[in-house]
């Protein structure tokens, strides 16, 4: 663990990342650390930091997970006092340190990056969204983030347009883990909201997002999308959404100030015609599916054919939240920066 300056008990709030060295956990470390000076900052990752950050603590996850509880009376007599020495040399935070350690740092509001993590084991990490739903839980953590996407709805032919909150999750076969790994809120209609299940007193938001870009990087939904939306159909116009980052992370700001609760749609103002964006993006020898894998190829396919529009009403009323970027600016401004002026 390493520390900035002052501690955290100095500051009137305490925001916790989990997942921070992903590409847009960095950029949100950098903004809120930049607008709110009245807060400390815990990062937690598997992974060191992308770029220095004043206010924080740091805290690296032990990547390596062991099925089960070892105990004592598994590691023979004459290796005990060696196993005991290597794990107090080399231990770093486990699944067992996180409700401890969101309580010793007085974390009142926690962010887990979901669908926006781009480690090497996506799936996992949004597995364990749970564990640290529960941890969060125990530690007394006022409230709880979660960042999912759009694809969590799945591009299916009887979507309404547009997408509401109160759309059923139907995504396709191989997005399922990203519907499963997100917790019931108070609102969203879940069997585990409808049971009680989902928490009194700790605030739950899920963020549903369009398709994420910015100047300098993509989130792992339009990494797997985007090109192969706009290439299965160069004849064809259809309309896409997207969200730029910083609007993103200036709306979870504004979840954590005024403590929402419940399940929202957030993506920029307008849409964007599917051939603008090939013209935009045109470079000599595109293939027909540049930048994705031959499974995702169908998924984008299906997104030329059943396009994934959301309302972001619920979210700009009950934020009263005004987005700078419009889909147009986002990708346009992606568009220009990443594809056609690489590295």
């Amino acid at each position: 663990m390493t520390t900035g300056p002052g501690t955290p008990r100095e500051f009137s709030h305490v925001i916790g990342v989990v997942g921070a060295a992903s590409g847009f956990g960095a950029q949100m470390l950098l903004y809120l650390e930049k607008e709110r000076p009245d807060c400390w900052l815990v990062a937690i990752a598997e992974r060191p930091l992308r770029w220095p950050v004043e206010r924080i603590s740091t805290y690296r996850l032990a990547q390596n997970r062991v099925g089960g509880i070892l105990t004592m009376s598994d590691i023979p007599d004459f290796m005990q006092q060696k196993a005991w020495d290597m794990f107090l040399q080399g231990h770093e935070l486990t699944v067992a340190d996180i409700p401890d350690v969101l309580q010793l740092e007085g974390v009142d509001s926690l962010i887990h990056v979901g669908s926006y993590y781009d480690g090497p084991n996506p799936e996992q990490f949004c597995a364990d969204a749970q564990i640290w739903l529960r941890a969060a839980r125990i530690a007394g953590v006022c409230q709880f983030i979660y960042l999912s996407d759009v694809r969590v709805y799945g591009a299916n032919a009887d979507n309404p347009i547009p997408v509401t909150e109160r759309t059923s999750t139907n995504p396709n076969r191989q997005h399922r883990y990203l519907a499963d790994a997100e917790p019931a809120a108070a609102d969203d209609g879940s069997p585990a909201a409808a049971n009680g299940d989902a928490d009194d007193e700790m605030k739950v938001a899920v963020l549903r997002t369009a398709m994420s870009v910015s100047a300098n990087h993509a989130s792992p939904a339009a990494d797997e999308l985007l090109l192969p939306a706009v290439t299965a159909n160069r004849k064809r116009s259809f309309p896409l959404q997207f969200l730029h980052e910083h609007d993103l992370a200036r709306a979870i700001e504004r979840v954590i100030t005024q403590r929402l609760d419940g399940v929202f749609n957030v993506a920029g103002d307008g849409v964007v015609d599917s051939l603008d964006i090939l013209e935009w993006c045109r470079v000599p020898g595109l293939p027909r599916h540049a930048g994705a894998g031959r499974s995702f190829n169908s998924v984008g396919r299906q997104l030329s054919k059943h396009p994934l529009i959301m309302s972001s009403a619920k979210f700009k009323q009950s934020a009263g939240f005004r987005f700078k970027y419009s889909s147009a600016r986002a990708i346009r401004a992606y568009c220009h920066s990443v594809i056609l002026e690489p590295g």
